[in-house]
């Protein structure tokens, strides 16, 4: 097989998982998400604030006691709706392409049993 045929292979797959419902489903839910003007503010502050106590924490002060403070403002982003539905389609989306890749790896040593 040539490197074209490879490819286009490739593009193949690519094509189907886009076509797939669990890619539909992802790119719906990522529509949503960014839709949520309210979680996209929560996710701003969120990043924010994280980015704060990553410096906090690179220039050596303490940051334990505003480690509940990120915990919970993760909690509070992460228990949305649109953020819960974005999760579970990315989870979903992520499992095909896993499903998808483990067949490619066990193609490849099946070759390679039947060469032996």
């Amino acid at each position: 097989m040539t490197n074209e045929e490879v490819i286009k292979k490739a593009r193949a797959l690519g094509e189907a998982l886009k076509n797939s419902e669990e890619y539909k489903e992802l790119m719906e839910a990522q529509k949503a998400l960014d839709e949520d003007t309210e979680t996209q503010e929560m996710l701003k502050q969120y990043e924010a604030r994280r980015n704060e106590l990553q410096i906090k924490q690179m220039t050596g002060q303490s940051i334990e006691n505003e480690i509940k403070e990120i915990t919970d403002m993760e909690g509070e982003i992460m228990g949305r709706e649109s953020m819960k539905k974005y999760t579970e389609a990315e989870e979903k989306f992520k499992n095909l392409v896993d499903a998808a890749n483990q067949e490619i790896v066990k193609a490849m040593e099946d070759e390679e049993e039947e060469k032996e």
